[in-house]
């Protein structure tokens, strides 16, 4: 078939399911919204090509309701009927000069696959795409079309419905097919939730009635018989998640503005859950009539981006907080420092005698006494005061706000005391002790790099007067003043 005929047949195809220039319809925007939320992009659309223009049936983000069929890139889907992935527009010489690059909504990655639809005499048709675009390049996930592959099931599913329903104002057989074809698009619907781990859900405003979709009653651990409990739904968010989405939820209300948030779930069965809500205004004849929503569940994306956050501010050997996160945490305290007129302390630790350790009784005995140490520091600091290892056998402590200089110097000798370890082995002994280099940030000016100065010029002081003890930085006074 030549692409005259094709396109001809397209047309035909269009014209039979009368879809074009319709008003906007939810299930199409469910799955628009779907995709684009699946693969994190900024824009999705269903797009359908007409001669001359393309026109979008469903579209999310900054995309007009309909463009120039030229230079585009859904057109190229169609054309080829094979799905089409750019990871970055401005490298590839079909889209680099295209003004949708170029200029708004600029388009830089790229993902789309083909939308086909049924002529009554059974020819399929390619007549659109659904894809998703993004304002930044990125790297093609061989998942990216996958998913959009199953999701354009979903909406071939709804186009065909769609079609069906107009055929059977005609037929009675065909109105038997239209109801197939619905079942089937409910049960892709189902399987789409249960891809993406979410459900949907309604609020008519005027009847204070809510309804859930299969996907919310599964997040909840609630069977679908026992209907939704209108009453309950609040107290299946802990507090403070509760008053954060009724206060969203009446935001929207007031103003129309839609919202997104991360919440904590409890189930009916006491399980724990990360949850994301979304909620926006239905309007009917410019009217509010309900609330639409979709909750989905992220308990295992929030459970690992916890945990390679904990990572990545934890120092693995002793678990203790790493450098990076000490340095986040004082920064933090300074600047509230600068903000009340406060004072913070900070302590630097070096271990004397652990290369003893290492080199008396090996390097696993030198890791247990860094564990020993790490424990005895975490014990004396209290919930203001963040203990961190800062790398081989160097320590440091910012102290709890509020702490005055005779309640760090007691601190501080009970501190000197803890960090006396007597590590044997082999036949073998080796003591472990610890020296303090103490600097308040006040004499640094608040500054983290003077802060840290000062305290170790306090630290190498305390060194050369006697190992195993502490001092305290002081202006002007060669440094000489015990802790």
């Amino acid at each position: 078939m030549s692409d005259n005929q094709r396109e001809a047949l397209r047309q035909k195809v269009l014209a039979e399911i009368a879809l074009l220039d319709t008003p906007p319809e939810r299930e199409f925007d469910v799955l628009a919204k779907l995709a684009r939320r699946m693969l994190g992009t900024g824009m999705s659309s269903i797009t359908l090509i007409a001669p001359e223009r393309q026109w979008f049936k469903a579209r999310c983000g900054p995309l007009a309701p309909e463009t120039a069929r030229a230079r585009a890139f859904c057109p190229v889907v169609v054309e080829t009927e094979a799905p089409l992935t750019v990871a970055d527009a401005r490298l590839d010489p079909r889209f680099a000069g295209s003004p949708f690059v170029t200029g708004a909504p600029n388009i830089r990655y790229y993902a789309g696959v083909p939308v086909r639809a049924r002529l009554s005499d059974g020819d399929v048709v390619t007549i659109g795409t659904l894809c998703v675009l993004d304002e930044q390049p990125r790297v093609p996930m061989p998942t990216d079309v996958e998913v959009l592959e199953e999701l354009a099931c979903v909406a071939e599913a709804l186009i065909e419905a769609r079609a069906a329903a107009l055929r059977a104002a005609k037929v009675a057989e065909e109105h038997r097919l239209a109801v197939e074809r619905l079942e089937r698009e409910r049960r892709q619907f189902k399987q789409a939730e249960r891809m993406a781990d979410m459900g949907s859900y309604r609020y008519d405003i005027e009847k204070r009635s809510t309804t859930w979709s299969d996907g919310v009653f599964a997040i909840h651990e609630r069977p679908v018989s026992g209907g939704v409990p209108s009453g309950e739904i609040m107290n299946h968010f802990p507090e403070p998640d509760r008053a954060r989405f009724v206060a969203a939820v009446m935001r929207t209300l007031d103003t129309g503005e839609p919202f997104e948030m991360d919440a904590d779930l409890v189930t009916a069965k006491g399980n724990a859950r990360r949850v994301r809500c979304s909620c926006e205004i239905e309007l009917a004849k410019g009217k509010p009539v309900a609330l639409i929503g979709l909750i989905q569940d992220i308990t295992e994306r929030h459970d690992l981006e916890q945990r390679l956050r904990h990572q990545a501010r934890t120092d693995d050997l002793t678990q203790l907080a790493n450098r990076a996160e000490f340095h986040r945490v004082l920064d933090a305290r300074l600047r509230a420092a600068r903000v009340a007129d406060g004072d913070v302390a900070v302590l630097l630790i070096d271990l004397d005698g652990f290369k003893g350790v290492n080199d008396v009784l090996g390097h696993a005995a030198g890791d247990a006494v860094l564990r020993r140490i790490a424990e005895r520091l975490r014990a004396a600091c209290n919930d203001g005061c963040l203990p961190a290892r800062l790398g081989g056998d160097e320590f440091a402590v910012v102290m709890s706000a509020g702490l005055d200089r005779d309640g760090l110097d007691r601190k501080v000798r009970r501190l000197l005391h803890d960090l006396e370890i007597v590590a044997d082995g082999q036949g073998h002994i080796a003591r472990v002790t610890g020296t303090i280099g103490i600097a308040w940030s006040r004499g640094a000016a608040q500054d983290r790099d003077v802060l840290l100065r000062q305290a170790d010029a306090a630290l190498y002081a305390a060194k050369r007067t006697r190992k195993g003890t502490a001092q305290t930085y002081e202006l002007g006074a060669d440094n000489r003043q015990a802790g």
